[in-house]
């Protein structure tokens, strides 16, 4: 859709409103919207498309008023009184279909996430052979919950909320059974013994989230020892012990968090990720032994601790993470610094507007 409005109009602006509470800009309507001008051109060179990312709504006529007239005198750059930021996003993106940077209220999140994400030096995960699983509708479907002492049950991965995965290391939390084995009995039908070995085959020593909470969550990815499935956890097939390892620090540092976080569905605040995108995420050469030794390390190192909250900010962990994936890319460690701090201000991570954000800590000064 977005390609072939691209090849038939002028994308002149993508006007999003970033503050939560403040997504919609259409009636009974909970997912984000964003505003599209197109205007019809006749010529093939397109110009750059202008992203208004807004901090808040208009709520009168007067602020409407107001917000027209600092839109037409500005054309990049902060607008005045704390309405959000104007950026440009190249035509050539648009044209691929890539309006990505609707999605940042930081224009610079947005460029680095589209430089990450398109990043030769690495390498997509389908182009390793390295394929994320979809099991959780396979589970829905077929399987369902049962104690955990349960003949024939497995062990499965499923809660990502705030009290879920809370550690790098892999915590499955339920046990599941197929719909076709006969409860309690001890017995299994031969149908039962083929759904559950089929399903197993796409366990993965690590799993990566099929789309969470951006505030509350703590994870994208855990991994272990053992290989497990998920119901709302991908597992990644194909991958070593050690490659997991790897993979599930690179997919927490900020680095993966970027990629993940480009492609997020119907909202910002809760993204639902597919196989294919997550695919198509691209990670430090698995084959390397030097990158998967430092990746594979830093988990080890930093397998037991808790992970804080999203929402809660800058912290120890992710430092180490970002720091890590600096060493094995050679990449420069104040620039993934500063990306995550960013990030950590992101409206859709923070769960405050940039204006609401100034208000809370002027509160917090007062109170001082």
């Amino acid at each position: 859709e977005r390609k072939v409005l691209a090849e038939r109009f002028q994308i002149d602006t993508l006007l999003t409103c970033h503050q939560p509470g403040q997504v919609n800009l259409s009636q009974n309507c909970n997912i984000n919207e964003t505003m599209i001008i197109a205007r019809r051109c006749a010529g093939t060179v397109k110009n750059p498309t202008r992203i208004v990312n807004l901090d808040r709504f208009p709520s009168t006529e007067d602020e409407a008023a107001e917000l027209c007239n600092y839109l037409q005198e500005i054309a990049i750059g902060l607008l005045p009184n704390g309405w959000g930021e104007v950026s440009s996003w190249p035509s050539e993106r648009i044209l691929d279909g890539d309006w990505s940077a609707a999605v940042w209220r930081s224009p610079t999140l947005a460029e680095a996430a589209f430089e990450i994400a398109n990043d030769e030096i690495m390498r997509r995960l389908v182009e390793q052979k390295l394929v994320p699983a979809a099991t959780g509708p396979v589970l829905r479907s077929q399987f369902k919950s049962t104690e955990v002492d349960a003949i024939g049950s497995f062990p499965i991965v499923k809660s990502k909320g705030a009290d879920a995965q809370t550690q790098l290391k892999t915590m499955p939390d339920e046990h599941w059974i197929s719909k076709k084995l006969i409860p309690n009995s001890g017995i299994r039908g031969e149908s039962g013994d083929r759904d559950t070995e089929k399903l197993l085959q796409k366990a993965g020593y690590i799993l990566v989230t099929a789309g969470q909470d951006n505030s509350t969550g703590r994870l994208t990815a855990v991994a272990d020892n053992n290989r497990f499935v998920g119901n709302g956890w991908m597992p990644v097939v194909n991958m070593t012990v050690k490659q997991a390892k790897a993979a599930a620090v690179f997919f927490n540092s900020t680095a993966g968090r970027l990629q993940l976080m480009r492609n997020p569905g119907r909202k910002l605040a809760f993204p639902i990720y597919s196989s294919t995108e997550v695919g198509n995420i691209r990670t430090p050469d698995m084959a390397d032994y030097r990158k998967v030794q430092i990746l594979a390390a830093c988990w080890e190192e930093t397998k037991n601790k808790i992970v804080p909250q999203y929402r809660d900010g800058e912290c120890e962990i992710r430092r180490i993470w970002d720091e890590a994936v600096a060493k094995a890319l050679n990449w420069d460690a104040d620039w993934l610094t500063e990306l995550r701090l960013l990030l950590h201000k992101e409206p859709h991570v923070r769960g405050l507007g940039y204006n609401q954000f100034a208000e809370v800590a002027e509160s917090d000064s007062d109170e001082d």
